[in-house]
This record gives C-alpha cells, sequence and structure tokens, in this order.
C-alpha cells in the first residue's frame, strides 16, 4: 500500500468516524444552567475538526503526485502517523461514548490518560497525574470559575442523590 492509497483510506474512515462522534456529542443533554453553547458544543467542534482534517486528509491523497525517485520511501512514517490518527480518533469516539455513563470528570481523566499514553508518556504514575490534576483542573474550571454544569453521568442514581 502506498501513501497516496492510505491518505485515502484514512480519510474516509475518519469522515465517517468523525460523522459519527458528532452525531453521538449532539446527544449529550444540555444542563439546567447550560450557555448557548451547550455540553454538546465543545465536542462538536472536535467532531467538525475531526471531519475537516480527515477531508483534508482524502483530498490530499488523491490529488498527491508520487516521487519519480522514490515512490514508497514515506510509507511506514506516514502509515504510524496514520495509525496514531485513528487511535485519537477512537479515544475521542470512545470519550463522547463514556460522557453520559460515567460522567465529565471521568470521562476527561480517561481522555487524558489515554492521549498522554499514546504521546508518549510511560510511567503510569506520570499518566495518573496528569490525569488527575487536569479532569480536577478542567471540572474546577468550568463549575467553579465558568459557572457552567458539567454532566454527572449516571454517578448521582447509583448513589440515590
Amino acid at each position: 500500500m502506498n501513501a497516496q492509497h492510505a491518505d485515502r483510506i484514512t480519510g474516509v474512515l475518519g469522515i465517517l468516524v468523525s460523522a459519527s462522534y458528532v452525531a453521538y456529542a449532539r446527544q449529550i443533554e444540555d444542563g439546567l444552567l447550560a450557555d448557548e453553547v451547550g455540553a454538546a458544543g465543545v465536542p462538536s467542534a472536535v467532531g467538525l475538526l475531526m471531519m475537516l482534517a480527515s477531508v483534508s486528509l482524502l483530498l490530499k491523497g488523491l490529488r498527491r503526485v508520487k516521487s519519480d525517485a522514490n515512490p514508497t520511501a514515506d510509507e511506514p512514517a506516514t502509515w504510524a502517523a496514520h495509525k496514531l490518527a485513528l487511535y485519537l480518533l477512537a479515544v475521542l469516539a470512545a470519550y463522547v461514548l463514556v460522557l453520559p455513563v460515567a460522567g465529565y470528570w471521568v470521562s476527561v481523566a480517561l481522555l487524558i490518560g489515554a492521549v498522554s499514553a499514546l504521546a508518549g508518556a510511560r510511567e503510569g504514575k506520570v499518566i495518573l497525574a496528569c490525569s488527575v490534576l487536569g479532569a480536577t483542573s478542567l471540572y474546577a474550571l468550568f463549575t467553579l470559575l465558568l459557572n457552567i454544569r458539567m454532566p454527572a453521568g449516571l454517578w448521582p442514581t447509583w448513589m440515590g442523590t
């Protein structure tokens, strides 16, 4: 498989995944104190950006002109980048699926941990610290400073509150 073919496949898969991501993101319920953007605003924007990137990758694959000297020289590096992009798309899709069940803090902590691992963090303590501190900081930013109610998930119903 050459890089042009890989770009086409990844672009089409990215379009399909991002469309599903946006569809699921738009199903996130708004809280009572939701603003104009709503709880689904940021995930929908991320999904649309993923779709834009996928469309540009597909167009790149359709327009790429192979080098006459060595047309397959960049295949391993290109495939590694495509695999990383697919893993990140899967992580974002999992975030949208987990958010209504686990709530914002748990979902963001898992998202940060997964992205940290994909970015190269190898020590479990570092990943755990980044996840906990990052999720806590974002939760505090939105709930305490901006007064935006974040999705609680099913925890309150499980705990009887």
